[in-house]
Order: C-alpha cells, then structure tokens, then sequence
C-alpha cells in the first residue's frame, strides 16, 4: 500500500508538470520585441511573454502582436507589437490639447513615453480616422517615433495573432499592467487580463516537486521491501 501511495503522488506530480508544460505550448509564446516603438512599457530587446489569441475580443488598451503585412498600407511584413486605442465603429482623431480622442471623449494615456521623442511634431501629427468592424486602429507608446495606424492603416482583426501580457519568460514573468485610460474616458470594454500566466509556473515547479517527492518515496519504499523481503528469506537465525 505504502509503494502505491508514492505512486499515486509520482503520477499526480507528472500530471502537474504536464498541464503547466502543455498549457505554455500551446497558450504561450515568446516575443523578441526589435523596436522602439512600444517603448517604456515594452523595450527594445525585451523578451515579451504573447498569449496566443483564441478569438477573444480585442478591446482599447490591448497590447497586441499582428501581422506587419496586414496594415492597409504595409511596408514591410513580420510580427509587430502595437497598443490598440480605436475598434471597429470608432471614430479616432489627433489631437484635443495633445491627447488622443476617441468617439470624442479625450484619452489620458499615462503609458505614453515621456523622453524627447514625445515632443517630435510626428507624436501629434493631425488625423482623422472612422474604421469599419472588424479592424482596430494601433498605436506605439513611443509616439514620436512609432510607424504605427497614422501612416500605414487599420489592421483587420483577423491579422491580430495575440496579446503582449508581460515581459521575461514564462516561468518567471513580469506581468503587464493594465491601462484604464478608456474606461476612465467613458468607453467601454476592459482590456484583455490573462489569469492563467502566474499560475503556469507553479503548476510546473509543484509538478516537480511531487514527482521528485514520489519518485524518492517510492525508491525508498522499494529498498525497505526488498530488505524485508531478504531477511524473510533467510529464515529465523541457527540455533
């Protein structure tokens, strides 16, 4: 019985380390971000941890990896990472007193970079734009110097491959935070929280653990049956 307790927790510890494993397979991705675009909240060469899109919806605030190639006016193709400040039925203009303004309510946007780029005439270059369903207006935080939806288009929702949720690695990330600067406009929808990515690596360390206990339980288990079943073996001591 005790030999098949440890192998109740072995099983149980692998079955841990495989969810924690599998659901970083298939759920996560790793993002080399190569620009400065997203800067502060994102810097160049950072490692940013991507939750793969499952058609969850895309709201205002995201941060999001795309497909370059799909902007109304690419210029180039390859993953991109860019905040989505418009959706479909949107109407998204620069600038009331510097800020943002969408369905005309003026966007606060406090992850903006603050350096000397955020002064650049590009930051707050004139537009008016009112996207269709189904596309979403993106943006860099780094405003001055991002090639973002001001020069190159919308980008249809259906290019939109996942959602920037932290920075490092999976195991050992640091989660973003999220921006309420359009729901504090007024504007619906929450931006996309990910409840999974913490949890990932405790069950794979837990999962470990367990398997580690159990194995050395079940080693230990064994000798001590063996020894037994030697000393069984030999019979009571000659007289």
């Amino acid at each position: 019985m005790v030999l098949a307790g440890w192998i109740v927790v072995l099983l149980l510890g692998f079955g841990a380390a495989g969810y924690g494993l599998g659901t970083d397979f298939l759920d996560y991705r790793s993002y080399r971000v190569p620009g400065v675009a997203m800067s502060p909240t994102v810097k160049p060469g950072d490692s940013a941890v991507v939750r793969v899109r499952h058609g969850e919806v895309v709201h205002r605030g995201d941060l999001v990896v795309f497909d370059r190639g799909a902007f109304a006016h690419a210029d180039s193709a390859g993953s991109s990472a860019l905040r989505v400040v418009a959706v479909g039925g949107d109407v998204v203009a620069c600038c009331t007193d510097g800020r943002l303004v969408v369905d005309g309510e003026p966007i606060t946007e406090t992850y903006l970079s603050q350096d000397a780029y955020a002064h650049d005439p590009h930051a707050t270059t004139p537009y008016l734009t009112r996207l269709h369903e189904g596309t979403v207006f993106v943006l860099g935080d780094e405003r001055g110097r991002a090639r973002d939806s001001r020069v190159l288009g919308v980008v249809p929702l259906s290019a939109v491959t996942g959602f920037v949720v932290g920075t490092g690695s999976v195991l050992h990330p640091s989660p973003l935070a999220r921006t309420n600067a359009f729901t504090d406009a007024g504007l619906p929808g929450t931006p996309y929280a990910d409840e999974t990515l913490t949890g990932v690596r405790w069950w794979v360390l837990g999962g470990a653990a367990l398997s580690a206990a159990g194995l050395t339980g079940l080693i230990v288990a064994a000798v001590r049956s063996a020894g037994r079943r030697r000393t069984a073996a030999a019979g009571p001591p000659a007289r």
